[in-house]
């Protein structure tokens, strides 16, 4: 995932992650169509073509991923707006230093964001 969003800066990059028992083991990386460094939004095609093989293999989707090149590293009011999967966790990757990422885990349920805990293995 962080290989990906740093290779796109300074534009932001998305994605999904999938799994089970709240353990992400795919990770679909979508093209941001908007080519933008303070926006995106996923290539339709690909995020439903996503979302059928990860319902097709039996797993879940889990988290939302992508990048926010010069921060901030929480959801913007966009971020907020558009949370349009609340049982996705969304995760945001700040990469003002893109050498050193942040990477920040959150629930975002009827516009109500709470950060929450996460480990990558």
């Amino acid at each position: 995932m962080l290989k990906q969003l740093q290779a796109a800066y300074p534009l932001e990059a998305c994605g999904l992650l999938a799994g089970q028992d709240y353990t992400a083991t795919r990770l679909y990386a979508i093209n941001n169509i908007l080519q933008s460094p303070t926006a995106y939004e996923m290539e339709p095609l690909q995020q439903v073509r996503a979302l059928l093989e990860i319902e097709a293999v039996g797993e879940l989707l889990l988290a939302i991923y992508h990048s926010h090149p010069q921060g901030p590293q929480t959801p913007s009011v966009t971020d907020v707006a558009r949370a349009y999967y609340p049982e996705a966790i969304q995760i945001i990757v700040s990469l003002e230093e893109p050498t050193s990422p942040i990477v920040r885990a959150f629930t975002i349920i009827d516009g109500l964001v709470d950060e929450i805990s996460w480990t990558a293995v």
